[in-house]
């Protein structure tokens, strides 16, 4: 589903080439990792390319702190700000359970014979659906994709706004209907799970340092 999916995933310090906070820079983490987060953490969350690198040192920090930590038996949780990140995370992605997105697509639409792979450009966010003379768009504020029907515009729509390269379409439009109406309940599910959680919390960067594991963890 993401563009990474087909590879091995390594650790964060793999992934993001450094093994402190200092180490990081933009230009060292993966060609691949480093365009799926581009659209989450700079087209979806708004964040500047300084922000984006401050969330990889904090999470290279936060993950090297509880490696470290968990040698020593006592300690605390790795917190910022009095708040245990990691303790949030694991109780989104525990209450996100069976809902994961990736579980449903390999269920739903990878077990499918009828797939037309599209791929999916970059066209932004606010992302809109609208009717033209032929055909359905998905307008977003850097271009815009074009779709064979408004039912095809609404189940991409979703994936755009998750940030998916490429994915999979039933061919079936009654399947396709179908789907796209399980995955809009689905995504709203998780979102109010994902809000929940995140709604008190004022600061901006830790709550898309957040964000950003938690869609690594389910899609």
């Amino acid at each position: 589903m993401a563009i990474i999916n087909d590879r091995f995933t390594g650790s964060i310090f793999d992934e993001l080439g450094a093994s402190s906070p200092e180490e990081v820079s933009l230009d060292k983490v993966k060609p691949d990792r480093r365009e799926l987060d581009k659209i989450v953490m700079g087209d979806i969350l708004g964040l500047t390319d300084e922000e984006q690198l401050e969330v990889y040192q904090a999470v290279v920090d936060l993950v090297k702190s509880r490696i470290e930590k968990s040698k020593s038996v006592g300690k605390s949780h790795k917190v910022k700000k009095g708040i245990d990140i990691d303790a949030i995370l694991e109780l989104i992605i525990n209450k996100i359970g069976d809902k994961s997105l990736k579980k449903w697509y390999e269920e739903k639409i990878l077990s499918r014979n009828d797939l037309e792979i599209k791929e999916l450009p970059e066209i932004g966010n606010n992302l809109t659906i609208e009717k033209g003379l032929y055909d359905w768009k998905i307008k977003g504020d850097k271009g815009s994709l074009q779709c064979t029907s408004e039912v095809e515009a609404e189940y991409l729509k979703i994936w755009l706004e998750i940030g998916s390269k490429s994915i999979g379409i039933p061919k079936d439009e009654v399947y396709l209907s179908k789907v796209t109406a399980e995955l809009k309940t689905l995504k709203k599910e998780i979102d109010d799970i994902i809000n929940s959680y995140l709604g008190s919390i004022l600061d901006n960067k830790l709550k898309s340092q957040i964000l950003y594991r938690v869609w690594q963890s389910i899609s």
